[in-house]
């Protein structure tokens, strides 16, 4: 199913609207003290979902019945001996559903000779849609999801037909496992009628108040933690070290085939810090 795996520096990681499968998010874990890893590989386009596929410009190199991928691998230490492989939101190639958990089989199994002997564990955290989405029964009247089957039923599910049942369901999730997408093409008129009622009356609101919002440097970052801080506290989230956003900032890879552009914004009025948000700007997409 897999052919020609090589690894590549973490620069040449093909363009993608995924931020966490760019050079840019290897430049940031390098920062964090991990070790980014990339690896191309080749598989046969009749594997793919292809309406997955057509939506990405260079992820994906169509030659003749193969396609070109890639994949970022994080390498995170777990303690003093051991390491693990952590591929965030990766593979971006999606493979039909029949084939999902083979294909994720195989491709662990191509990876074990980059791995160093103290990784114990490859983590993939999937982008892919998940297979009870198109199930009505996973929805409610309204039409609101209601989440996959247990944690047994997932395993089942991926490691059918697989040689040797050894994917596990994590019992925690690193990364949202639900994403909305906005088009942002549309008119601004046409975008605010397709939202709430609520949310249409927020922006009004903000704007008739003289709410601004203000595109600021890493020199200004203290504001943005300051807020990130009091909200962590009040919903009792983790709170990461300022060092981790220091470093999302900071990061560079303009020189690379996957940059990406990382803005903080701030909505202030009267001069007085309200709410901040990273904006990360990879391809056409910008991720919140």
């Amino acid at each position: 199913m897999l052919t020609n795996i090589s690894s590549k520096h973490f620069q040449e990681l093909f363009a993608t609207p995924i931020v966490q499968q760019t050079a840019f998010w290897s430049e940031v874990k390098k920062r964090l003290g991990c070790t980014p890893l990339a690896v191309n590989f080749k598989t046969e386009s009749a594997y793919l979902d292809y309406g997955q596929a057509q939506n990405n410009s260079e992820t994906f190199h169509s030659l003749n019945k193969q396609v070109e991928s890639d994949i970022l691998v994080i390498l995170q230490p777990l303690d003093r001996r051991h390491c693990m492989a952590y591929v965030p939101y990766g593979p971006e190639l999606e493979p039909e559903e029949s084939v999902q958990g083979v294909f994720l089989e195989e491709l662990s199994e191509c990876l074990r000779p980059y791995l160093p002997k103290e990784c114990v564990l490859i983590r993939y955290d999937l982008c892919w849609e998940s297979w009870w989405a198109k199930d009505a029964e996973h929805y409610d009247e309204q039409g609101h999801w209601l989440g996959e089957p247990n944690q047994a039923a997932q395993e089942t599910r991926f490691n059918f037909s697989t040689q040797y049942w050894n994917l596990h369901k994590s019992t925690f999730n690193t990364l949202p496992t639900s994403t909305i997408y906005i088009n942002l093409t549309p008119e601004k008129g046409a975008l605010l009628t397709g939202m709430k009622p609520k949310t249409r009356y927020n922006i009004n609101l903000a704007l008739r108040k003289g709410v601004t919002v203000n595109t600021l440097g890493l020199e200004h970052l203290n504001i943005w933690y300051k807020l990130y801080e009091e909200t962590a506290k009040r919903n009792r989230l983790f709170l990461n070290d300022i060092s981790y956003f220091e470093a999302v900032l900071a990061a560079k890879a303009t020189d690379s085939r996957s940059p990406a552009e990382v803005l903080l914004l701030v909505a202030e009025l009267d001069h007085q810090p309200l709410s901040a948000m990273f904006l990360i700007i990879s391809g056409d997409r910008g991720s919140y």
